[in-house]
């Protein structure tokens, strides 16, 4: 599960913990049968434990960090439909009676939508949200108007109800109550190093043009490059070369399209994009207008290449870099992307690295953090009223897993007998092993309606 939702919440633990803070991580566990259906190859876990020392090898090794902090397992289930994992109980009970100071939620809308637990603000004495997803963007394309004018006053209520104080990565995301925006990811320190060393000549001349890598959806601006180099060809203008990296669920249409228009883009499975094979490229164009903040652009910029993005909310962060070369209409994408490809991207300087690092991004999320007064973050009455509400829901026996079932929560409606006395100390893997039985993978109730996929 190697999503930017995955590991940025994971590089954010160990960076706070570096920085001498006490932190303890709570990530979900999933059934074995689950995991089979997002981990890569035949990547499994047969308990935490060895879940775990995965997740610190991949910190030491991949991360670049080595970090002193707790982590902890609770329990969850993997919606096929949504493409998400989503908290099965309580997950304020993962933290210990000393563990409650300050509670960061990573997605805390879609966290919380099935929430039964304890009031996270009443648990701890700060709770922060970074919100991830622009899921508005999606549910427009995917469900259609009416789910999205749904979805935004959840998530209005969620992160209302439950959160101190909202964090936003980018100006794209809906407005939401006592936020500010700010991004506070930043990016793994072997992309830095890779653009030290290609400044000082260590690796080959960059050879290669330009490339894109990334999901291959058509929302994720597959369609608006395919429009770019068709409107260069109609222009008679020389057709450039673009390689297009990655996988996902429209890929083949894509591929049929760019036949079809004969546009030169050549398609590779998904990449490692600090390995050799990317290494030798210096332009990477991101047309996508559903990011919330793409770590992809960063990293590019932090390897030293030029990038090829729109002038919109989603890349406000990156028109402080050099490298950046933002356009506005697809006329000026392409003369973008010609100036890139004629020339070299400058060194970043020592500014441009601490504000790509997961230093600097820690250093604004302390800030952000400690900025919040006593008036920026008292609950409205409509925040209690709305956290009444949903509470009375989610822990209403039999009724609230009717009205899980029918709101579409997949395989976590089944969640009454939770509130028995033998599991609510039980360990994770026991509570995911009676969902599983309660409502195996695949057999969960079909949705009312269409609900934005997950990343």
């Amino acid at each position: 599960w190697m999503t930017g939702t995955a590991i940025n919440p994971l590089l954010r633990a160990a960076y706070l913990s570096k920085a001498g803070r006490s932190v303890t991580l709570a990530v979900p566990w999933l059934h074995l049968r689950e995991q089979a259906l997002i981990f890569p190859g035949r990547l499994r876990f047969a308990d935490p434990q060895a879940q775990e020392r995965h997740i610190r090898l991949w910190l030491a090794e991949r991360g670049g960090v080595r970090a002193d902090f707790r982590l902890r397992f609770y329990p969850a289930r993997y919606d096929l439909d949504r493409g998400s994992i989503l908290p099965l109980g309580d997950v304020t009970g993962c933290f210990e009676a000393g563990e409650c100071d300050v509670c960061v939620l990573e997605e805390p809308e879609h966290l919380n939508w099935y929430h039964s637990g304890a009031n996270w603000r009443h648990r701890f004495k700060l709770v922060i949200g970074v919100v991830h997803t622009n899921y508005l963007y999606y549910a427009r394309m995917y469900a259609g108007a009416a789910t999205a004018a749904v979805l935004k006053r959840l998530n209005e209520w969620m992160c209302g109800a439950y959160c101190d104080r909202v964090i936003k990565l980018s100006g794209t995301i809906q407005p939401l109550p006592r936020a500010v925006v700010c991004n506070v990811h930043g990016v793994r320190s072997e992309f830095l190093e890779i653009g030290r060393r290609a400044a000082r000549s260590h690796f080959p001349p960059r050879r290669a043009g330009a490339y894109f890598l990334g999901k291959v959806l058509w929302a994720k601006g597959h369609r608006l490059l395919i429009d770019y180099l068709a409107l260069q060809q109609s222009l008679g203008q020389p057709p450039t070369h673009v390689d297009v990296y990655g996988g996902g669920e429209d890929l083949a249409e894509v591929e049929v399209e760019a036949a079809a228009r004969e546009l030169r883009l050549s398609f590779f499975p998904p990449t490692d994009h600090s390995g050799a094979t990317l290494r030798r490229y210096k332009v990477f164009i991101n047309p996508s207008q559903s990011e919330v903040l793409s770590t992809t652009t960063a990293e590019a910029l932090a390897m030293g290449k030029f990038v090829v993005v729109q002038r919109h909310p989603s890349n406000d962060f990156f028109m402080q870099f050099r490298n950046t070369l933002p356009y506005d209409t697809p006329e000026e994408f392409l003369q973008q992307l010609q100036a890139a490809l004629d020339s070299e991207p400058e060194p970043l300087s020592a500014e441009e690295r601490r504000a790509l690092s997961w230093e600097g991004a820690t250093d604004r999320f302390l800030e952000a953090v400690s900025n919040c007064t006593l008036s920026d973050v008292l609950p409205t009455l409509g925040d209690h009223a709305t956290r009444w509400v949903h509470a009375t829901v989610q822990k209403g026996g039999p009724v609230g897993d009717r009205l899980r079932r029918a709101s579409g929560a997949g395989p976590v409606w089944k969640q009454s007998w939770l509130a028995q006395e033998k599991w609510r100390a039980a360990p994770p893997t026991e509570i995911v092993e009676a969902s599983i039985l309660a409502t195996p993978p695949g057999m969960a109730p079909v949705r009312a309606s269409a609900a934005p996929p997950r990343r």
